[in-house]
């Protein structure tokens, strides 16, 4: 598990990193179809019929790019051990010094400073994986709260990428592990 104190305006709050198992998917299931109406915008799966079933897809498939060091995924627990969402480390390889960083936090969570935490501690876990260099992100440019996860964990613009079917540009967000000692990334 990480878990790191908090710093900042959410200093009350406390948020912690697990690895994803099989058991969560119901958790993940509920907290999908209580936030599907926001997610949807955002998050491609979140479109259709979201279930049980389609947790455990997600989950198996997540545990076996575990298995191979190409991904990892992890829940997002709060103060009461409750999944609020998940972060994970994809597109990672032995021939590669970057891994894409994606997240969502459950609608109830948001607004808390859960997701600035949950990135906060994912980069944690990210710099003591000695092959990892750099994260990267893909976020809509009016995706303003996820833009502002990255930017307060030190993320910086670095590309602009084509219009998506809704009209959105894509944002590619940078962050250097070892540009920053793992002290100085907060915002």
């Amino acid at each position: 598990m990480v878990s790191l104190p908090s710093s900042g305006q959410h200093a009350h709050a406390m948020v912690t990193l697990r690895p994803i198992v099989a058991a969560d998917a119901p958790a993940i299931a509920a907290a999908v179809d209580q936030s599907r109406h926001e997610l949807r915008r955002w998050m491609p799966w979140a479109q259709g019929h979201y279930d049980i079933g389609s947790a455990r897809a997600w989950i198996d498939a997540s545990l076996a790019t575990a298995a191979a060091g190409t991904g990892f995924q992890f829940v997002i627990l709060d103060e009461s051990e409750a999944i609020v969402g998940v972060v994970g480390l994809e597109d990672t390889s032995e021939h590669s010094d970057r891994a894409m960083i994606g997240y969502w936090v459950a609608t109830p969570a948001a607004g808390r400073g859960v997701g600035r935490q949950a990135v906060d501690r994912a980069i944690a876990w990210a710099r003591t994986q000695p092959r990892l260099h750099v994260l990267w992100a893909v976020v809509a440019d009016v995706n303003a709260a996820s833009r502002r996860v990255l930017e307060v964990n030190h993320f910086r613009l670095v590309a602009t990428g084509s219009i998506d079917e809704r009209g959105d540009v894509a944002l590619i967000y940078e962050l250097d592990l070892h540009l920053a000692g793992p002290d100085n990334h907060r915002g």
